[in-house]
């Protein structure tokens, strides 16, 4: 590196050559400034713009865990052994619906619950029926005269959420990821469970929904990879509510179509 003894700048320059650079300077025109911005950022790459942020707070998690907390939705995931109601993504694409449908702390109820969740498994599976036994959950004993209703405010949520029902696997995952030891992000539904497989039974034997009073139902499937279900939690208030489905087993034998799958024995 080489070091001035005395900066150029200091010299004056002479008469002649001072002229000249005035002159110059004169007929040099100025660069247009917004045609070299606009070159420069045609020249660079374009950046990816990132899909909308999801920004979660605490008491928001908080209120959705305080929902398993409730004896009916507690013996509701019971039933479903095989998690196919119920599994871990399911679950994380219902509390993206409350979310995205900026449910407030009072709105964290069952009914919301049973709504997103139906919503969530009509996205996300292929078999249609077992949804279905949802209703019974939801809607008590009198199921058959307002599941109509429990439809219209089905749909009331999905466009309370902009229609945007459609939730990836990575954003399921990053919930889980924010309390990962939660006992709701360890259902995880069995290989054989998954897919388009179907199993058609007699339409005689097998009645959907089955509702709360009936036990699950075995699950020969579960049963060769000796699957256990989660244990079932004690409670007082899901038997009050239970439907009992077998006195009207022959008035719903004709609109109700047979199960596809069965479930998993407790």
């Amino acid at each position: 590196m080489i070091k001035l003894s005395r900066p150029w700048a200091e010299s004056a320059p002479s008469g002649a050559a001072h002229s000249l650079q005035i002159r110059r300077g004169q007929r040099r025109s100025r660069p247009n400034l917004a045609a070299r911005n606009q070159a420069d950022s045609s020249q660079q790459p374009r950046r990816k713009t990132s899909g909308p942020t999801l920004l979660i707070q605490r008491q928001e998690m908080a209120a959705f865990f305080r929902l398993f907390d409730d004896d009916l939705i507690q013996d509701f995931m019971w039933m479903d052994c095989c998690c196919k109601l119920t599994d871990k993504y399911l679950l994380a694409m219902t509390f993206v619906y409350f979310r995205r449908a900026r449910f407030s702390i009072t709105e964290h109820s069952r009914m919301n619950f049973f709504l997103a969740l139906y919503l969530a498994n009509t996205m996300e599976e292929d078999e249609e029926e077992t949804k279905y036994e949802i209703f019974p959950w939801a809607l008590g004993k009198s199921w058959r005269k307002h599941f109509p209703r429990f439809l219209k405010q089905r749909d009331q949520l999905w466009a309370r959420i902009e229609y945007r029902a459609a939730v990836s696997r990575r954003c399921c995952e990053e919930v889980m990821a924010i309390v990962p030891s939660h006992f709701i992000w360890q259902r995880e539904r069995a290989e054989h469970h998954s897919g388009a497989q179907r199993l058609y039974q007699n339409r005689e034997e097998i009645l959907i929904p089955r509702g709360p009073s009936a036990s699950p139902e075995p699950c020969f499937l579960c049963a060769k990879t000796s699957a256990r279900p989660m244990p079932r939690p004690s409670s007082t208030g899901a038997r009050s509510s239970s439907v009992p489905l077998k006195a009207t087993a022959h008035k719903a034998q004709a609109s109700h179509r047979p199960s596809k799958m069965p479930k998993a024995q407790h």
